[in-house]
């Protein structure tokens, strides 16, 4: 896999943790809100793998306009700096 992947990957599940975490979500009704499986999920949420560009959609849709614009600066810092 190639190192900007990964840190993507890295990136995403980590961000996708943490607004989980503040709403107080299961990783079941993550799963549900992004239309993907417990297990899916799961894998991703540990970093082992990405998700899709739909997936991203559905999460770019549940974030308020503050999380997006934070979603967005951390991937020009964090991912691409």
């Amino acid at each position: 896999m190639k190192r900007t992947n990964l840190k993507l990957n890295v990136y995403v599940s980590a961000f996708t943790r943490k607004i989980r975490l503040r709403r107080h979500l299961s990783q079941e009704q993550m799963a549900e809100f992004l239309h993907i499986s417990v297990r899916c999920y799961q894998t991703f949420e540990k970093g082992h793998c990405g998700i899709g560009g739909q997936t991203i959609c559905c999460l770019l849709m549940l974030l308020s306009e503050e999380e997006r614009r934070a979603f967005v600066d951390g991937l020009a810092t964090e991912v691409w700096p």
